[in-house]
């Protein structure tokens, strides 16, 4: 709890900084809020922290998996509540871009996944991930993802 407060007023201050920007800073900085919001929601999912995942994602929020199923928020909090976290895994982010658009913004970038499967084999997958977000009641929320997997 006492980290969401924290990224809170990161998040707070970093709009301050933001809003004195020109278009490309505020933008860059939009980036950077979104991206902590991520790594809130990738934290909540992980330490199943449902409150902060149903704070995070829109009602209407939809996931489209690299395979092409389609789930929504109550299918993802479901799906965290009863998900065995992966021992060791690793997440990080790569080339990241956001673009906004007034309330709404697109962030576009590579997620790099490594882990070890369950014969002790080391893996690293990548994932092309296109995240819209919207601005409701003054908060970021995430209102869809699309992943696509990305050959090696």
């Amino acid at each position: 709890m006492k980290r969401i407060l924290v990224i809170a007023v990161l998040i707070v201050a970093a709009t301050s900084y933001a809003e004195g920007q020109s278009k490309g800073g505020k933008e860059k900085s939009i980036e950077q809020e979104l991206m902590q919001l991520q790594h809130a929601a990738d934290e909540a999912e992980d330490k199943k922290d449902l409150a902060a995942l149903d704070r995070l994602l829109t009602d209407d929020y939809i996931f489209t998996a690299p395979g092409g199923a389609i789930s929504d928020k109550k299918q993802l909090i479901a799906g965290v509540k009863n998900d065995v976290p992966e021992e060791g895994q690793t997440i990080s982010y790569e080339d990241v871009k956001a673009h906004v658009y007034g309330e709404a913004a697109v962030v576009n970038y590579l997620l790099v996944v490594k882990g070890r499967d369950p014969k002790r084999r080391d893996y690293t997958n990548r994932y092309r991930n296109t995240v819209v977000w919207v601005r409701q009641q003054g908060h970021w929320r995430m209102a869809a993802i699309h992943a696509t997997r990305m050959r090696p």
